[in-house]
């Protein structure tokens, strides 16, 4: 093999492999792609997401229910190596938002996972924690707290959605928070909680961010078996929530990638050792 094609073998190995997108679990979502320059293309990621979903919104009214900016979901990312999932969402509502329905305050929700999507929601990931979960943490079997809202969009009449009247009637298709499941994973959350401004076309409003990480193998034969996912988020009260539907099949992306770094690193020993005497 001549030199320069194990050159530029090597090159092209060493460059691919690099290719692969990691994420600082920070919540700065720019290396997502998100840019702060107060236009509706801020929203909108570079080659890393795999999927995502923008809902810029500047109404009282959001989907399922009320709360105007303090309660909007405003975009939601994913992507995955070999490894890990890693999941940013931008939203209006402050992680630090107490959870008082008495007072008509809620608490941020977590994130709800579907596998094969068939409205089950089977696996949830602990954004902020509380007295039985912990933050990061990835739970399976999920008992799902829900929303304040029906199947058909009227309100259950319940201001608490723990309730056990509010369970039977809200639509389960907007779960929130974890109240139990059993944890097989822990992974890396990152969140603000000062808010800030300039992004998308509602320049004024403020936002804030989430970012995970957490390891593929919490989600046992579901990932590995290449099963189609949904991933959910909303608030305690589900007035706004928002749903991603990634591509059916859950491959690593990018596999020859991998495969090609030995090669460059082979071609690198054969270079060394064709090095002509002196």
């Amino acid at each position: 093999m001549s030199n320069t094609l194990i050159r530029a073998l090597t090159l092209a190995a060493l460059l691919s492999a690099g290719s692969a997108q990691a994420f600082v679990i920070d919540g700065n979502l720019s290396d997502w792609g998100v840019q702060r320059n107060g236009n509706a293309t801020d929203w909108t990621p570079n080659s890393s997401a795999a999927a995502y979903k923008v809902e810029d919104q500047h109404a009282s009214y959001l989907n399922p229910g009320y709360g105007g900016q303090a309660y909007d979901a405003e975009a939601m990312y994913v992507a995955w190596d070999a490894s890990n999932l890693y999941i940013a969402i931008a939203t209006g509502h402050n992680p630090l938002t107490p959870n008082t329905p008495s007072n008509d305050t809620y608490g941020p929700g977590d994130i709800a996972i579907d596998f094969a999507a068939n409205g089950s929601f089977d696996y949830g990931i602990e954004l902020t924690g509380s007295g039985t979960t912990s933050a990061g943490h990835v739970y399976s079997g999920v008992n799902w707290a829900v929303g304040l809202w029906k199947s058909n969009g009227a309100w259950t009449g319940y201001y608490d959605p723990n309730l056990a009247g509010n369970k039977a009637l809200a639509d389960p298709a907007h779960p929130t928070s974890i109240l139990s499941g059993s944890d097989v994973g822990t992974g890396v959350v990152a969140y603000t909680t000062i808010g800030q401004n300039n992004y998308g076309i509602w320049a004024g409003d403020l936002h804030y961010f989430y970012e995970v990480s957490v390891p593929l193998s919490a989600f046992g034969s579901d990932w590995a078996n290449g099963n189609h996912f949904d991933l959910h988020w909303s608030q305690n009260c589900a007035n706004d929530s928002i749903l991603v539907d990634p591509p059916v099949t859950v491959s690593v992306p990018e596999p020859g990638i991998l495969a090609l770094l030995p090669l460059g690193m082979l071609g690198m020993m054969v270079l060394r050792r064709k090095k002509p005497a002196a």
